[in-house]
Order: structure tokens, then sequence, then C-alpha cells
């Protein structure tokens, strides 16, 4: 399950550098896609990383997991958090799903 989160965040994070919002909306989690667009992402994350660096990525459950990230934004070093659900469908935990991030989870320390 780790290195499937491990994955998931890193795809995230190019696509973030690339400012690739498709692909972004693409990887984040089931539950937070039905309630919001691509556009809603656009408006969300409004600066691009210029590098980036996963520290470490824990356990919170079996169907959730934290990474915890460096990132260059805006001339400035920041700390942020990513939270990762695996979901068989909105609102479903399950470890036979997949794994999608949070993209408010990133934001937190970000502005």
């Amino acid at each position: 399950m780790k290195n499937e989160a491990q994955t998931k965040i890193n795809s995230f994070l190019q696509a973030w550098k690339d400012l690739d919002f498709k692909k972004m909306y693409a990887l984040t989690n089931k539950t937070w896609k039905t309630k919001h667009s691509k556009s809603d992402l656009k408006k969300l994350i409004t600066v691009r990383i210029k590098s980036f660096e996963i520290k470490s990525i824990e356990p919170i459950s079996t169907t959730m997991f934290d990474a915890d990230i460096i990132v260059i934004a805006g001339g400035h070093r920041k700390k942020i958090k990513a939270r990762m659900l695996c979901e068989s469908e909105a609102y479903k935990p399950s470890i036979d799903g997949e794994f999608g991030i949070n993209p408010i989870s990133l934001t937190r320390n970000l502005y």
C-alpha cells in the first residue's frame, strides 16, 4: 500500500510542477471529485512548485496515508502534508480501492 501511495503522490507533485491540472485532477481522491471540478482545483492551487522532495509517508489507517513533503514555491521552502485516501468509490474507503490525493490537505501550509 505504501508503494502505491508513494507513486500517486509523486505523480501528483510532478503534475503540479508541470501545471498539468488535468493530470492532477485525475489523481485526486474519489470523494473530493464528487463535489469539485478541475476549475475548483485551479482556484485552490494557485502557485506553481519549482521542486519537491517527499520526506516520509506514514499510515494513518489501512486506507489513509500522510506524506510529509518539502516544496519550493514562490521562492520559499515550505513543509506541506498530503493526505491520501484509498477508496473503492466515493465515501467508501477500501484496501481494494485506489489511492487519491486530497488537494485541500496540500494547501494548509502553502499560503
